[in-house]
Protein backbone atom coordinates (compact mmCIF):
# COMPACT_ATOMS: atom_id res chain seq x y z
CA UNK A 1 0.00 0.00 0.00
CA UNK A 2 1.42 3.42 -0.77
CA UNK A 3 1.00 6.89 1.02
CA UNK A 4 -0.02 10.09 -0.38
CA UNK A 5 2.47 12.59 -0.17
CA UNK A 6 1.94 16.33 -0.96
CA UNK A 7 5.48 17.44 -2.26
CA UNK A 8 5.36 21.66 -1.82
CA UNK A 9 7.64 24.21 -3.20
CA UNK A 10 7.18 26.78 -0.25
CA UNK A 11 8.95 29.93 0.49
CA UNK A 12 10.52 30.41 4.12
CA UNK A 13 7.50 32.37 5.45
CA UNK A 14 5.18 29.15 4.18
CA UNK A 15 4.12 30.58 0.96
CA UNK A 16 3.13 27.73 -2.18
CA UNK A 17 2.32 30.97 -4.67
CA UNK A 18 2.46 34.88 -4.60
CA UNK A 19 -1.34 36.43 -4.50
CA UNK A 20 -1.73 36.02 -8.16
CA UNK A 21 -1.06 32.51 -8.45
CA UNK A 22 2.95 32.73 -9.45
CA UNK A 23 5.07 30.64 -8.40
CA UNK A 24 8.55 32.12 -10.16
CA UNK A 25 9.78 32.22 -6.63
CA UNK A 26 11.73 28.84 -7.23
CA UNK A 27 13.90 30.87 -9.25
CA UNK A 28 15.59 32.12 -5.67
CA UNK A 29 17.30 28.39 -6.34
CA UNK A 30 19.89 28.99 -8.75
CA UNK A 31 20.77 25.42 -9.27
CA UNK A 32 18.57 22.82 -8.77
CA UNK A 33 21.16 19.82 -10.20
CA UNK A 34 21.95 18.78 -6.27
CA UNK A 35 18.77 18.24 -5.44
CA UNK A 36 17.20 16.93 -8.60
CA UNK A 37 19.38 13.97 -8.07
CA UNK A 38 17.71 12.89 -5.10
CA UNK A 39 14.45 14.11 -6.68
CA UNK A 40 15.26 11.05 -9.34
CA UNK A 41 15.24 8.42 -6.06
CA UNK A 42 12.18 9.89 -5.18
CA UNK A 43 10.79 9.71 -8.28
CA UNK A 44 11.64 6.26 -8.78
CA UNK A 45 9.47 5.49 -5.64
CA UNK A 46 6.34 6.57 -7.31
CA UNK A 47 3.08 4.82 -8.78
CA UNK A 48 1.25 8.01 -9.46
CA UNK A 49 1.24 11.92 -10.06
CA UNK A 50 -1.41 13.83 -9.08
CA UNK A 51 -2.07 17.35 -10.28
CA UNK A 52 -5.33 19.89 -10.40
CA UNK A 53 -6.44 21.22 -13.69
CA UNK A 54 -3.69 24.52 -13.53
CA UNK A 55 -0.57 22.74 -12.38
CA UNK A 56 -1.50 20.13 -14.73
CA UNK A 57 -1.16 23.12 -17.64
CA UNK A 58 1.85 24.48 -16.62
CA UNK A 59 3.45 21.06 -16.24
CA UNK A 60 2.10 19.84 -19.50
CA UNK A 61 3.44 22.44 -20.72
CA UNK A 62 6.85 22.07 -19.84
CA UNK A 63 7.70 18.28 -18.66
CA UNK A 64 6.81 16.49 -22.04
CA UNK A 65 8.86 19.06 -24.55
CA UNK A 66 11.71 19.57 -25.66
CA UNK A 67 12.75 22.23 -22.83
CA UNK A 68 12.95 19.60 -20.65
CA UNK A 69 15.23 17.97 -22.34
CA UNK A 70 18.14 18.81 -19.68
CA UNK A 71 16.46 17.83 -16.71
CA UNK A 72 17.71 14.52 -15.31
CA UNK A 73 14.26 13.92 -13.55
CA UNK A 74 12.42 14.64 -16.96
CA UNK A 75 12.45 11.05 -18.12
CA UNK A 76 11.20 9.67 -15.43
CA UNK A 77 8.77 11.80 -14.22
CA UNK A 78 7.33 11.81 -17.37
CA UNK A 79 6.88 7.75 -17.07
CA UNK A 80 4.74 8.35 -14.45
CA UNK A 81 1.32 7.56 -14.45
CA UNK A 82 -0.86 10.49 -14.06
CA UNK A 83 -4.53 11.59 -12.77
CA UNK A 84 -6.09 14.97 -13.03
CA UNK A 85 -8.80 16.45 -10.53
CA UNK A 86 -10.90 18.72 -12.73
CA UNK A 87 -14.56 19.37 -13.86
CA UNK A 88 -13.23 21.38 -16.70
CA UNK A 89 -11.21 19.31 -18.45
CA UNK A 90 -12.26 16.29 -20.99
CA UNK A 91 -8.74 14.72 -21.54
CA UNK A 92 -5.25 15.33 -20.56
CA UNK A 93 -2.77 14.80 -23.00
CA UNK A 94 0.96 14.53 -22.02
CA UNK A 95 2.99 15.20 -25.41
CA UNK A 96 4.02 12.10 -26.36
CA UNK A 97 3.62 10.01 -23.41
CA UNK A 98 0.40 8.06 -21.82
CA UNK A 99 -2.24 10.53 -21.42
CA UNK A 100 -3.57 11.36 -17.79
CA UNK A 101 -6.77 10.08 -16.51
CA UNK A 102 -9.17 12.61 -15.65
CA UNK A 103 -11.04 12.78 -12.55
CA UNK A 104 -14.17 14.66 -11.39
CA UNK A 105 -14.88 13.08 -8.18
CA UNK A 106 -13.63 13.37 -4.45
CA UNK A 107 -10.02 13.41 -4.46
CA UNK A 108 -9.22 12.42 -1.19
CA UNK A 109 -11.43 8.74 -2.07
CA UNK A 110 -9.70 8.43 -5.65
CA UNK A 111 -6.55 9.14 -4.42
CA UNK A 112 -6.76 6.44 -1.18
CA UNK A 113 -8.09 4.05 -3.16
CA UNK A 114 -5.33 4.35 -5.62
CA UNK A 115 -3.08 4.13 -3.16
CA UNK A 116 -4.12 0.72 -1.15
CA UNK A 117 -3.85 -0.41 -4.78
CA UNK A 118 -0.27 0.91 -5.79
CA UNK A 119 2.88 -0.57 -4.99
CA UNK A 120 4.61 2.88 -4.76
CA UNK A 121 3.57 6.31 -3.36
CA UNK A 122 1.30 8.60 -5.21
CA UNK A 123 2.82 12.49 -5.41
CA UNK A 124 0.63 15.52 -5.39
CA UNK A 125 2.38 18.21 -6.75
CA UNK A 126 1.59 21.65 -6.84
CA UNK A 127 -2.48 21.93 -7.19
CA UNK A 128 -3.06 24.19 -4.26
CA UNK A 129 -6.88 23.32 -4.23
CA UNK A 130 -6.62 20.03 -4.38
CA UNK A 131 -3.65 20.14 -1.69
CA UNK A 132 -6.20 21.99 0.36
CA UNK A 133 -8.80 19.24 -0.12
CA UNK A 134 -6.62 16.37 1.23
CA UNK A 135 -5.10 18.03 4.23
CA UNK A 136 -9.11 19.32 4.82
CA UNK A 137 -10.05 15.61 4.52
CA UNK A 138 -7.26 13.83 6.67
CA UNK A 139 -6.17 12.34 3.44
CA UNK A 140 -2.55 13.16 3.30
CA UNK A 141 0.35 10.76 4.72
CA UNK A 142 3.77 12.78 4.45
CA UNK A 143 4.38 16.49 3.46
CA UNK A 144 7.64 17.36 1.83
CA UNK A 145 8.57 20.46 1.59
CA UNK A 146 11.14 22.08 -0.80
CA UNK A 147 12.22 25.41 0.98
CA UNK A 148 13.22 28.08 -1.44
CA UNK A 149 15.13 30.90 -0.32
CA UNK A 150 12.91 34.08 -0.17
CA UNK A 151 9.88 35.14 1.95
CA UNK A 152 7.21 36.21 -0.42
CA UNK A 153 5.25 38.41 2.51
CA UNK A 154 1.87 37.42 1.26
CA UNK A 155 0.27 34.82 -1.52
CA UNK A 156 -1.32 31.72 -0.84
CA UNK A 157 -0.16 29.61 2.00
CA UNK A 158 0.88 25.99 1.62
CA UNK A 159 -1.75 24.52 4.19
CA UNK A 160 -5.28 25.23 4.22
CA UNK A 161 -6.48 28.25 6.58
CA UNK A 162 -7.50 26.78 10.34
CA UNK A 163 -5.34 23.05 9.21
CA UNK A 164 -3.43 21.91 12.55
CA UNK A 165 -2.23 19.00 13.35
CA UNK A 166 -0.60 17.31 16.22
CA UNK A 167 3.06 16.23 16.88
CA UNK A 168 4.36 15.44 12.87
CA UNK A 169 7.50 12.83 13.05
CA UNK A 170 10.49 14.47 11.02
CA UNK A 171 11.18 11.65 8.50
CA UNK A 172 14.16 13.84 6.96
CA UNK A 173 15.84 16.99 6.17
CA UNK A 174 18.69 18.29 3.58
CA UNK A 175 20.39 21.89 3.05
CA UNK A 176 21.79 22.08 -0.05
CA UNK A 177 24.52 24.48 -2.13
CA UNK A 178 22.02 26.52 -3.50
CA UNK A 179 20.22 27.20 -0.45
CA UNK A 180 17.17 24.65 -0.88
CA UNK A 181 16.31 22.93 2.18
CA UNK A 182 14.21 19.72 2.20
CA UNK A 183 11.88 18.86 4.84
CA UNK A 184 10.21 15.80 4.94
CA UNK A 185 7.26 14.87 8.23
CA UNK A 186 4.88 12.11 8.51
CA UNK A 187 1.52 13.22 10.11
CA UNK A 188 0.53 10.95 12.43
Amino acid sequence: MGKIIVQQLVTLDGFAADSEGDVSFFESVEDWAESDRDQLAFLNSLSLMALGSRTYRMFAGYWPTEQSGREIIADTLNALDKVVFSRSLETAPWGTYSEARVVAGDAATTLRAIAHEAPGDVVVWGSLSLTDQLFSSGGVDEMHWRVCPIALGSGRKALPAGFSTGAMRLLGSKAYDSGLLTVDYALI
